[in-house]
């Protein structure tokens, strides 16, 4: 064999070598033809190596700079807001699905960043790690967050007093892309369960004849379930459902539509008969969108003669301002 054809076939071996030799790099073990081939996803596979806790350096490799980058950082919290994530440990190994810890909260020391796509390092006090989960997945206890719902009057375009319920829902379907229209509205309000279907309304939408109380969140959200934009409504209505739950569904991306008091409630009425929409949450107050207005820009003191929860259309409120009326009956998107 001549001696260029020995060079080729040395070049060739060395080419095959460095494909399928692990690189060393912040004590963390990758393989490069696994980075090349990791798709660019929202679960995009961070090469952490072995199950052990990946190191501290902030340096990365320098023939391949996309391979990794972990760093430890100062504790804090953060909650599980959204499902069907992956957490892993490892080079995504020993996954676990982020739907089973659903608004658990955990405690983050480390940090990792793969191809632009950032981790936590998840660990509970007295626990074994968990392992890596997606930024996008977590949110930090007092994170803000206000998701794009549109407002719906319960007068304007379509006059139903008592259709708070209807008008409500529609924002929920609005968020997931329904368009909200005149003959959307009045399709809604006409087909409304009611009495004596199971967890129907009692009382007519547009006069209000017989009017007893409201529909059911149970009933509510098989009734919004029926429309195409409404598959993924839930009933989250639970003696153990808390505003700190609904202010993890909202930093998650979820609207939540609740029940509670209108500015009409008489005094001694106790009764939770009107529905209204959180959409946002920024430092320990909750953006609420209550139809019980003609318009989106009327604010306090243009409803109803009850003061305490004549807020406007969209007004920002305190915890305790809802919790006053906070009756553990809500929906949402899951």
């Amino acid at each position: 064999m001549g001696a260029k054809n020995i060079f080729k076939k040395v070049m060739t071996i060395s080419a095959a070598a460095i494909l399928t030799a692990p690189i060393y790099c912040n004590n963390l073990t990758t393989n490069v033809r696994a980075v090349i081939n990791t798709p660019a996803n929202q679960d995009a596979k961070p090469a952490i190596g072995t199950a052990k806790q990946p190191g501290t350096s902030n340096t990365v490799n320098d023939a391949n700079p996309a391979v990794s980058q972990t760093k430890k950082v100062k504790t804090f919290k953060v909650a599980i807001v959204k499902k069907n994530y992956g957490i892993y440990q490892g080079n995504f190994t020993n996954k676990k699905s982020s739907s089973k810890y659903f608004h658990q909260t955990f405690n983050v020391n480390k940090t990792f960043t793969h191809n632009g796509h950032h981790y936590y390092w998840l660990n509970q006090k007295g626990k074994k790690a968990f392992g890596y989960i997606n930024k996008n997945a977590v949110a930090k206890p007092n994170q803000a967050k206000v998701v794009k719902v549109p407002y719906v009057s319960q007068y304007v375009p379509v006059k139903t007093p008592w259709g708070c319920a209807g008008a409500s829902m529609a924002m929920l379907l609005g968020s997931q892309g329904q368009k909200i229209t005149a003959s959307f509205l009045t399709k809604v309000q006409n087909h409304l369960p009611m009495q004596p279907t199971k967890g129907g309304q009692k009382g007519n939408v547009y006069t209000g004849v017989g009017f007893g109380y409201v529909i059911s969140p149970g009933a509510l959200a098989k009734y919004a379930r029926t429309f195409k934009t409404g598959k993924k409504v839930v009933n989250i209505s639970s003696k153990k459902l808390s505003l700190n739950d609904i202010k993890m569904y909202v930093q998650g991306g979820s609207p939540v539509l609740y029940y509670g008091f209108s500015s009409y409630q008489k005094p001694g009425d106790n009764h939770r008969n009107h529905c209204k929409v959180i959409v946002g949450y920024r430092k320990g107050k909750f953006l609420v969108y209550d139809p019980l207005y003609y318009s989106a820009n009327d604010g306090a003191g243009t409803g109803g003669k009850n003061m305490n929860y004549d807020h406007g259309a969209k007004a920002w409120l305190k915890k305790a301002t809802i919790q006053q009326e906070f009756c553990h009956k809500a929906i949402t998107i899951k």
